[in-house]
């Protein structure tokens, strides 16, 4: 019988994690911005059209909030700060100022990691 310790076990699931982001982002630095767009927005109608059984699934794993409350913060994230960003450029070239001599240019940069509430799995 094979028993991990489970830190062993969760830092190996995060090397592998890692692995896979850094695969995406050279995948995603190839991309054009409508290319983007369309990931983006396929995220932001997935989601949407699952925040009863993701708020659902938040409760059950920590134990915390209301499923109304997390369904509600679930389709804000996915349908009002999405309509808020759709629109901006992330890709390419961003800005120019020609007076400065500047080029602002879009990329993805790498990997994002933060700290998340234990009321959110």
């Amino acid at each position: 019988m094979n028993h991990l310790d489970k830190d062993l076990q969760s830092i190996q699931e995060t090397r592998e994690l890692l692995r896979q982001a850094k695969q995406a982002q050279r995948t995603l630095a190839g991309m054009s911005q409508e290319q983007l767009d369309k990931i983006t927005a396929a995220i932001a109608a997935a989601a949407g059209e699952h925040a009863r059984r993701l708020a659902d699934m938040a409760v059950e794993e920590t134990g915390f909030g209301k499923k109304e409350d997390k369904e509600l913060k679930n389709r804000f994230a996915a349908t009002t700060l999405y309509e808020a960003i759709r629109d901006e450029k992330t890709h390419g070239i961003l800005a120019e100022n020609r007076e400065k001599r500047t080029i602002d240019i879009g990329v993805p940069v790498g990997i994002v990691a933060g700290l998340v509430p234990s009321t959110n799995p």
